[in-house]
């Protein structure tokens, strides 16, 4: 009994010490909860998915050659050496695509959102070298896009000066809007540069709509066309490698009461 009143003094001031030391991290924890319900979020990714696809063009006129036959609406996989349906499609695909690569875009700058470098073989003035983007938006928001070619200080600049692009917006009915031709490089006295180029939609904006129709996805497809512009003094241009390309994507969260 008298060790146990020994002990009372001790237990009263470890007592009171947690007590001194526990209240200030409730409090701080009951303030952290306040703070967090008062604050507003902004999501860093977004499901949107982009798959990369190259033109089977046998007369490279920037048209591709058609599918034909149950092979509409389907573009060829190397690696399964089969061709493989589209999923979520908004219009019918009659043109003949490979697939390339895909991944899905970040809202946020990230290296995330950059694919593969583009080689073009053997390229003269008269050829067009076609590309397929399908971007699959699974937000439910409508996505701004924004689709550049990144500043590079290693670029040829000699040979690059020769190259321009445009980008194609595929319609519900298959139809493609383009944009105009852009050169890749500035020209200033003779003397040509490269800072990197957007290449925007007629309106500026290339929007990515929301859940529409008898989709339960947003999505859109476009055309990149790259080709050797007339006034090229280059004689032989194979193997060349385009700068890195860049697609990012955004949208506006609507805030709740």
């Amino acid at each position: 009994m008298k060790k146990i009143k020994k002990l009372i003094p001790y237990i009263i001031a470890v007592s009171c010490t947690l007590a001194l030391v526990i209240a200030p991290l409730l409090y701080a924890w009951y303030i952290h909860l306040q703070y967090i319900h008062d604050m507003n979020f902004n999501v860093l990714q977004i499901d949107s998915l982009v798959t990369l696809y190259e033109a089977n063009d046998t007369n490279y006129n920037g048209i591709p050659d058609l599918n034909i036959g149950e092979n509409i609406n389907h573009y060829y996989n190397h690696e399964a050496e089969a061709y493989v349906s589209y999923d979520n499609r908004y219009h019918e695909e009659n043109y003949s695509f490979d697939y390339v690569d895909q991944r899905y875009a970040l809202s946020q700058d990230s290296e995330a959102n950059l694919f593969n470098t583009l080689i073009i073989e053997d390229a003269i003035p008269s050829k067009i070298y076609g590309y397929k983007f399908e971007i699959t938006n699974y937000v439910g928001a409508e996505n701004t896009l924004n689709f550049s070619f990144e500043e590079d200080d290693n670029i040829d600049v000699s040979i690059l000066k020769d190259f321009e692009a445009r980008l194609g917006i595929v319609n519900a009915d298959s139809s493609v809007n383009f944009t105009e031709w852009t050169s890749f490089c500035t020209e200033n006295s003779g003397t040509y540069s490269y800072s990197g180029i957007t290449l925007n939609s007629l309106q500026s904006d290339i929007i990515v709509p929301a859940i529409s129709g008898s989709l339960s996805v947003g999505r859109i497809d476009l055309w990149l066309q790259v080709r050797i512009n007339n006034n090229s003094t280059n004689d032989d241009i194979s193997d060349f490698r385009l700068p890195m390309y860049r697609l990012s994507l955004a949208f506006e969260m609507q805030d709740e009461d």
